[in-house]
């Protein structure tokens, strides 16, 4: 049998001294469709940041397939709540998604490979926002801003996609 894709066990964070999560046990397997819900400032964004990795727990631990975090390969794919996009970055609809293939151990390779491109043409495809691949983002709404994120998060295929109120400004 399969370990869950996400396995949580007494989870627990502080910021500052506060602690905003406590004794946190979750498990998620392959194929599940998990919804956080609450009130603002319940803790919800900071689990998904928890999960990927990119807060350290106070306490407690998170395997993604069976690991700890940081030590596997797993793609995942991410929608922040938000973001404060630098809109006089010449960037296309195109390149964001692109930026979706980028690898930290490849840091210093600036160009994308014909499959690449057509991964993340296959992307804005799949969110029905092919045609907007060449406009600039600062010509595009806040929700189709948000749709370009969401095939960016898409583009790599991740075996575990976190979206963080993914349908905020959409249109």
């Amino acid at each position: 049998m399969n370990p869950p894709v996400i396995d949580i066990h007494d989870l627990c964070f502080s910021y500052s001294g506060k602690e905003v999560l406590h004794e946190i046990n979750l498990s998620v397997n392959k194929k599940d469709f998990i919804a956080v819900i609450g009130p603002n400032g319940g803790g919800k964004t900071t689990l998904l940041k928890l999960v990927l990795g990119l807060l350290k727990p106070t306490r407690g631990n998170i395997l993604l397939n069976g690991k700890p975090l940081g030590s596997n390969n797993a793609t995942i794919g991410y929608v922040p709540q938000q973001i404060n996009h630098n809109l006089s970055f010449p960037a296309t609809a195109l390149d964001i998604v692109l930026m979706g293939k980028y690898r930290p151990e490849k840091r210093f390779a600036f160009t994308s490979s014909k499959q690449d491109r057509r991964d993340a043409i296959d992307a804005l495809e799949q969110i029905g926002i092919a045609d907007f691949a060449h406009r600039k983002i600062t010509d595009l709404s806040g929700g189709q801003r948000q749709r370009i994120l969401i095939a960016r998060a898409l583009v790599n295929k991740p075996e575990l996609l976190v979206l963080d109120e993914p349908t905020a400004n959409i249109d």
